[in-house]
């Protein structure tokens, strides 16, 4: 089972010289957690990400929210290639306790997982615990 099943290819981004703000709008307006930063020249090219944490962290420290959401993105993205197996996937978001990664085609952006993506499907839960669709239905472990 790869990354590519599960993604969400609606993936809501935002140029590195929008404004704290605006990410904090966007994320707002779009009930969702997390943006992907991308270069204004190539919408493709992922320059960072910024999460809900990222701004209540700036929020935190004062940060002024008119100043560039570059000033906070994280620039060093924990991506995974669409083909890539889903347990991959979770292992990254485990290993780095994040929620969120971009996944990439080719190099280029093509879409968003989520914990929530995986958590909300019975069939990603299997393949993550493991279990086969007879233990997992009975509640055994394989």
């Amino acid at each position: 089972m790869s990354v590519g099943q599960f993604a969400k290819t609606d993936v809501k981004t935002i140029f590195p010289d929008a404004t704290i703000r605006e990410a904090a709008s966007s994320l707002r307006r779009h009930n969702i957690g997390f943006l992907v930063v991308v270069d204004r020249a190539d919408p493709t090219k992922v320059v960072g990400v910024v999460s809900e944490r990222d701004i209540v962290r700036a929020v935190a420290e004062g940060i002024e929210l008119g100043r560039p959401v570059a000033e906070i993105a994280t620039k060093n993205v924990v991506a995974v290639d669409v083909e890539d197996p889903l347990r991959r996937a979770v292992e990254l978001m485990r290993a780095h306790n994040i929620r969120h990664l971009v996944v990439l085609k080719d190099g280029k952006l093509y879409g968003v997982l989520s914990i929530r993506d995986l958590v909300y499907e019975d069939h990603a839960l299997k393949v993550i615990s493991g279990y086969d669709e007879w233990t997992f239905e009975r509640g055994m472990s394989a």
